[in-house]
């Protein structure tokens, strides 16, 4: 039945009609937003938008994907981040029905050390907007999970939220993830207990220099050290091998990085910062029981994926910085690290 026939008595009503069919001619995208309209204020009985979306999405009806289960709020949170997201009813509700089988993440175009969003976000036009959406999604955003986790874990079947070790599991493969908008990347905080600290330390500073008092007193005022120039501190200084080793095994103590401190501690001051870096991340991922690391960057929508033991790959294309004596108990030893805009 035509709906000029139901209002063919109601002439107010009628010229309504005449007026939606004109616009709908006149602007083919009108029809859409009617029909969001009519899903979401109208209860037929397959529901309104956001019912049917809630349905579709409860875990007894996704099958192998689970982590909208993961922490309260997070089912709530991925309906309404789907409600909220531009697109069509039509996509919304074929997203939500395939949740669980469809997979909208290539890992391994992921799993690469340096990428485009678009090489892996290889899903549907509405899942590639919905992964910026639930991003940094307020929901998501608890129990240590950082942004763009929860949004790779509910976009692939073979990536899942993790409690333990690592922050997600990308096919088998504990991965700790590092998001941010800029550059600035992120900060690098090893577990507590895994790192030294130097400043105001004078009994350790006079233990660099235990014949000569005034060295030891004036290296005890040491406030400001960074991968940068910690090389030039040494040549000033007169520090040698042993002393750079004392300094670096001092500063990064987790067990697994001892070596490695060692080794660069040798080099003397032929330091380099990407040496001093390799030995940040090191430290921070044996103090997590971490070996892999993926890095997301939204301004440019790029990310990086490495291994502690292997920075090499990607050293060229991050951006850090890394205190290594600061009065900022905070900010000492923790590298942070991010991706060059030139890396693209």
């Amino acid at each position: 039945m035509l709906l000029y026939e139901l209002f063919e008595n109601d002439k107010e009503q009628l010229r309504k009609i005449q007026r939606i069919n004109s616009k709908m001619r006149e602007n083919p995208a009108v029809i859409d937003e009617l029909w969001k309209i009519i899903s979401t204020k109208v209860a037929n009985n397959e529901g309104g938008l956001e019912s049917r979306i809630l349905t579709a999405v409860r875990p007894e009806n996704t099958g192998v994907e689970q982590d909208q289960t993961y922490g309260p709020g997070f089912l709530e949170g991925l309906v309404d981040a789907i409600d909220k997201t531009e697109g069509t009813v039509e996509e919304k509700i074929a997203f939500s029905q395939t949740l669980g089988t469809a997979d909208h993440i290539d890992t391994n175009a992921l799993m690469q050390p340096l990428s485009g969003w678009s090489d892996w976000l290889v899903g549907s036009p509405f899942a590639t907007r919905l992964f910026d959406t639930m991003f940094k999604y307020p929901a998501f955003l608890q129990d240590n999970k950082g942004p763009g986790e929860f949004a790779l874990a509910i976009l692939s079947p073979r990536i899942k939220l993790k409690g333990a070790k690592g922050d997600i599991d990308i096919a088998g493969v504990p991965v700790e993830v590092k998001a941010g908008m800029t550059s600035s990347g992120g900060r690098l905080s090893p577990t507590k207990g895994t790192l030294g600290q130097l400043y105001g330390n004078k009994d350790f500073w006079s233990s660099l220099a235990p014949d000569d008092g005034v060295k030891g007193a004036e290296l005890g005022k040491t406030n400001k050290i960074n991968a940068n120039n910690y090389s030039m501190f040494l040549d000033k200084n007169n520090l040698g091998p042993d002393q750079s080793t004392k300094i670096l095994t001092t500063i990064f103590t987790s067990p697994g990085a001892r070596a490695l401190a060692t080794k660069i501690g040798n080099m003397g001051t032929n330091v380099t910062a990407s040496e001093l870096i390799k030995l940040a991340v090191k430290n921070y991922g044996d103090s997590q029981g971490d070996d892999k690391f993926l890095i997301l960057q939204k301004d440019i929508r790029t990310s990086l994926f490495f291994d502690v033991d292997d920075l090499d790959p990607i050293l060229s294309r991050i951006s850090f910085s890394l205190p290594l004596v600061d009065s900022d108990a905070r900010s000492q030893g923790q590298a942070q690290v991010g991706i060059l805009k030139k890396a693209r």
